[in-house]
């Protein structure tokens, strides 16, 4: 396998999409490092497009077998050097594994809905943090997509892919340029739209939820923005017992997603006497 260091473009792109800085290719590449991440790769049925592999990081069997896995299907596979490996990682202990991955593609008609369907839109949100928390929410209680409005972090941002666990890779993600399309797309799906509010709203727990549920989150700061406030539109409260006035958007969508899983899915309470 050819060596190559920091000069080479290969690494030069990877350390731009790190940087989340602009690169000359239109498709939607992040970079993902060391084992795990390459194991929800492979898991996922998924090839890379570009492989970096440092022999001298590598730890344990496991790891050697999945890289040659990985290698083999890789568009364009390097080995690297550990001072290499240094300016692409930012472990402590990496262990060698580093490659450009090509995020599955998603659009509204691409997307398999059943009579029961559940969809989060995340609205302007800028944590890469929390928009990779609601993947791994929305795979955890099986959504059927994530739709992004005013999308102000991308899925490619390497955050993303670490707080979702992987599950970047295999929820669902659809981007909307305007509000009002995706209003409409959801409108001509049969979605009912409610929005996570903490005035003039319903407690989530009173709430009848659709057989087709979208559940609209807003920016981290702003909240949802107002194109989504229309009279077909339901807001919907979870209540604030303390001081705080809000909670994170990650965990507001968990405790709102199960609500209507659980409705959708018929769950009842059981006793424990």
């Amino acid at each position: 396998m050819l060596q190559i260091g920091t000069s080479h473009p290969a690494v030069r792109q990877a350390l731009a999409l790190q940087r989340n800085q602009a690169v000359d290719d239109q498709r939607a590449l992040t970079v993902i490092e060391g084992l795990w991440p390459h194991q929800s790769v492979a898991a996922a049925g998924l090839t890379v497009d570009t492989f970096l592999y440092c022999p001298e990081a590598m730890r344990g069997p496991e790891a050697e077998q999945l890289a040659t896995q990985i290698a083999e299907g890789a568009a364009g596979s390097y080995e690297i050097s550990t001072r290499t490996l240094q300016r692409l990682s930012d472990r402590d202990r990496p262990d060698g594994l580093v490659s450009i991955l090509e995020l599955p593609s998603h659009t509204p008609d691409s997307l398999d809905l059943g009579e029961r369907a559940l969809v989060l839109v995340a609205d302007g949100i800028e944590q890469p943090g929390n928009l990779g928390t609601l993947l791994r929410t929305l795979d955890a209680c099986g959504a059927d997509a994530l739709l992004l409005t005013d999308a102000r972090t991308k899925p490619t941002n390497t955050r993303v892919f670490r707080a979702s666990h992987g599950t970047v890779l295999t929820v669902p993600i659809v981007t909307f340029a305007e509000r009002a399309a995706a209003r409409a797309w959801l409108a001509a799906n049969g979605f009912q739209i409610y929005l996570a509010d903490t005035e003039a709203a319903v407690r989530y727990t009173d709430v009848d939820f659709a057989p087709r549920t979208a559940l609209v989150l807003g920016n981290e700061r702003y909240g949802i923005g107002p194109d989504w406030y229309a009279e077909s539109a339901q807001r919907v409260q979870i209540p604030m017992l303390g001081v705080a006035d809000s909670l994170n958007v990650s965990i507001s969508a968990a405790v709102l997603l199960y609500c209507a899983r659980a409705q959708l899915s018929g769950w009842t309470p059981t006793s424990t006497g």
